[in-house]
């Protein structure tokens, strides 16, 4: 039980977010989210060159 009500509590918030999310940018959710991949893909090939590097 006490799994059921974590689950519906987890899932309740993650809807709240995505609805604040789309809700609240609006037509530049898109570019948040394309800034948001792209700034996390160069963080990565960044510390994969370093890993590599040494």
């Amino acid at each position: 039980m006490k799994d059921f009500i974590l689950l519906i509590l987890t899932a309740s918030c993650a809807a709240l977010f995505s609805w604040c999310f789309w809700y609240f940018l609006g037509k530049y959710a898109f570019d948040v989210l394309a800034i948001t991949i792209m700034t996390t893909l160069f963080a990565d090939n960044i510390r994969l060159r370093r890993k590599f590097k040494n």
